[in-house]
């Protein structure tokens, strides 16, 4: 047990002489370094075997494995405990990259609603005055078509009225009998195969043709 100890401190005495971190004190080794040769006066002697007890090489096993468990165990918690940390980082980190991602994505949205909506609002106001304007054609068609029908019927009743005393009516019915009467029109006509009209029920077309030339 002694000899581990020894040996552990050396080693910790040793790291410590080789660290390059200047603000340190160096410590000369307290064995002898690997490089220079065995000294003369131990050249041929034998080192003698040291003889442990069999409970003491027992003690130190059990130590030796008590001291691998715990060392075993902490680096494990350590390793557990960095691993977590880690997670949680990561975790975290992941987070916040997604709240900001989120918070690009509301503030792109909100832009393009802007947006959007000047476009729909010129869009709307376009085809409302696209419809006014509509409207406005429709109704001066309107409004022309009404004053040809109103013109039209305005000379209809000219017209009526300009031929109103030709029309037979209770004063001159019995003159209009009588005009009738000796007037006789006869209403029976022929027409040959080139289009000739020719008037009377029993009149000959040759007859016609002589009192045409006639």
């Amino acid at each position: 047990m002694l000899r581990v100890l020894n040996c552990l401190k050396g080693l910790q005495l040793g790291a410590e002489a080789l660290s390059p971190n200047p603000t340190l004190q160096t410590v000369r080794w307290r064995r002898k370094p690997r490089w220079i040769p065995k000294a003369r006066s131990k050249l041929f002697k034998i080192p003698e075997i040291p003889k442990i007890p069999k409970e003491e090489n027992d003690e130190l096993a059990r130590l030796f494995n008590n001291y691998r468990t715990q060392m075993k165990s902490i680096r494990r918690h350590f390793t557990y405990k960095y691993c977590t940390h880690m997670q949680k980082t990561e975790n975290l980190n992941q987070k916040l990259e997604e709240e900001a991602d989120l918070r690009r994505c509301i503030e792109l949205n909100d832009k393009w609603n802007v947006e959007v909506k000047k476009t729909r609002e010129a869009r709307i106001a376009a085809d409302i005055e696209k419809e006014v304007e509509l409207a406005e054609d429709r109704v001066l068609e309107r409004q022309r078509i009404n004053a040809e029908k109103l013109e039209e019927a305005e000379k209809l009743v000219r017209e009526q009225k300009a031929v109103a005393h030709t029309f037979i009516t209770s004063e001159n019915i019995d003159e209009a009998i009588d005009k009738a009467i000796s007037n006789e029109v006869d209403y029976n006509f022929s027409i040959d195969l080139e289009g000739n009209k020719y008037m009377g029920r029993t009149k000959s077309p040759d007859e016609e043709k002589i009192a045409v030339k006639q």
